[in-house]
């Protein structure tokens, strides 16, 4: 089945003239027009520089980048495998550094693979003792582990960014129901995001009536593609900081077309979270979509700027 992110991009080519075809099992768009060739591989237009692309997949890169620009942005240290004896891994390839680091952070850490997406391996550790088996795997299929504090985050947010401008701006809340004394916790995270939870929910635990008032968790991760769901910035003021933070980011790393997450901590600070050079649309358009043209003439901008000498 075709994505609906090439099934957008195809409709933006058909009413513009543009060629469009898929190479590489589907992992390549080749974009043809007035003589000029480019390319959409995965989420990624040809629009980003290679190394500001490469920064921003990196999460221990990207802190390091934004930290020396004097931007907000939540820590991330790296972390190579022991196995690792080259010179620039010395010193953060031996797992005592990271339960060091654990120790200095409140016995609370976030350990995730440093070039991961969508919340995979993502592990939030209160426990010490198990590290060794997180680290060791996450070793399996990465080459290097990103480890952050945990962050006490109100709220979390992504911009979608293009030449410098702000295209789309959403909150993610976290999969969180309030019961009412008669709804299954089933019932209410069906009610909270429907179409994820419609194959989640198999576990009889889920069967329990949740009391007025009483809340549960489904997840701590922000990911849509996780249960959480996307809803516009309703408060101006915070609106305009996330744009200015988000414009911030892209004229001092030079990043033409991307995301930018950014989180609130609970005592209202903003901080960088991340930065991806794809733009993946199709969880929020899942999500809402009555936003289907506007998130379709995002990508459209995209289009033509890779025709843009």
């Amino acid at each position: 089945m075709k994505s609906k992110f090439k099934e957008i991009i195809q409709e933006i080519c058909n009413e513009n003239n543009i060629k469009y075809k898929l190479l590489s099992k589907d992992w390549v768009i080749m974009l043809e027009k007035d003589n000029k060739t480019r390319f959409i591989c995965g989420y990624k237009f040809d629009l980003n520089s290679h190394g500001i692309g490469l920064i921003a997949d990196d999460k221990y890169a990207l802190y390091e980048t934004l930290k020396s620009k004097d931007i907000p942005v939540a820590e991330h240290r790296i972390v190579y495998n022991k196995t690792n004896k080259l010179d620039y891994a010395i010193g953060c390839n031996e797992y005592e550094y990271v339960k060091e680091y654990f120790v200095k952070n409140n016995n609370h850490i976030i350990i995730k693979p440093n070039d991961g997406t969508c919340g995979h391996k993502v592990f939030n550790v209160t426990n010490i003792d198990e590290i060794d088996d997180i680290l060791d795997k996450i070793f399996i299929n990465n080459y290097s582990i990103s480890i952050c504090p945990f962050y006490n985050i109100k709220h979390e947010y992504r911009a979608i960014m293009l030449n410098g401008e702000n295209e789309l701006l959403y909150a993610k809340y976290l999969p969180i129901v309030t019961g009412d004394g008669n709804k299954t916790i089933r019932q209410l995270l069906l009610e909270f995001n429907h179409d994820y939870f419609i194959d989640e929910l198999k576990d009889s635990k889920y069967d329990k009536v949740l009391a007025n008032k009483e809340t549960f968790q489904y997840n701590w991760k922000f990911n849509l593609s996780q249960g959480s769901i996307a809803k516009k910035v309703d408060d101006k003021l915070l609106e305009n900081k996330l744009i200015k933070l988000a414009k911030q980011v892209c004229t001092e790393i030079n990043l033409k077309f991307g995301s930018i997450d950014i989180i609130q901590t609970t005592n209202n600070e903003l901080l960088v979270l991340e930065v991806n050079s794809g733009v993946m649309l199709e969880n929020y358009i899942n999500l809402n979509p009555d936003e289907y043209e506007k998130v379709k003439n995002i990508y459209k901008k995209a289009v033509e700027n890779l025709f843009i000498d």
